[in-house]
């Protein structure tokens, strides 16, 4: 293939994209006035920390262990839960599908403002059981639990977008319904 006829199909291809709509998942829009961040309420180990530090570091938002004073905002994790439910059982009353379940309750609160809630975030996995591979449940149910921490951030991202106005000053008067768990399929 030439390489005329290569760009010419490159080319063609981001016009088709760019028409159809499709725009690349970006990061979140972040007002110079709410930077830096400090995260607080979750331990700096904890796999939902490092998500959240991922997703302001892309959004070019520096994450700090003490907000300096008179600047920034902190993210509140006020509450993390985690739950696994039994869905199914085998006929030899052996658990056959389990679905674990996180539960993120997020608060924003700029230096020189009101809090903002931005609710109670739902994320979950179901996964089928295996009996006889017990000591990999624990690494396979971390792996779950990381994949609803990218849900819940995602999730996190869009509240955070409802709240900042157009003037980059956080909006009060945004009320959310608690979303109901993200289900991902069956893993084995």
């Amino acid at each position: 293939m030439s390489a005329l006829l290569r760009a010419g199909l490159v080319v063609w291809l981001a016009v088709s994209v760019a028409a159809c709509g499709f725009q690349l998942r970006g990061s979140m829009d972040w007002p110079e006035a709410l930077a830096p961040v400090q995260i607080t309420g979750v331990n700096p180990r904890d796999s939902l920390y490092r998500e959240l530090a991922v997703a302001f570091g892309s959004a070019g938002v520096e994450v700090v262990d003490q907000r300096p004073e008179g600047q920034g905002a902190t993210l509140d994790v006020r509450s993390v839960r985690d739950r696994r439910r039994t869905l199914s059982v085998t006929d030899a009353a052996r658990v056959a599908e389990y679905e674990l379940i996180r539960s993120v309750e997020v608060r924003l609160r700029p230096v020189d403002g009101e809090a903002v809630d931005l609710g109670t975030l739902h994320a979950s996995r179901i996964y089928l059981f295996d009996g006889s591979a017990v000591l990999s449940r624990s690494e396979r149910e971390e792996t779950l639990r990381e994949a609803m921490n990218r849900d819940i951030v995602s999730q996190l991202q869009r509240r955070i977008q409802a709240v900042i106005g157009a003037d980059g000053q956080l909006r009060t008067d945004v009320e959310f319904e608690d979303d109901q768990p993200m289900t991902g399929e069956p893993t084995d």
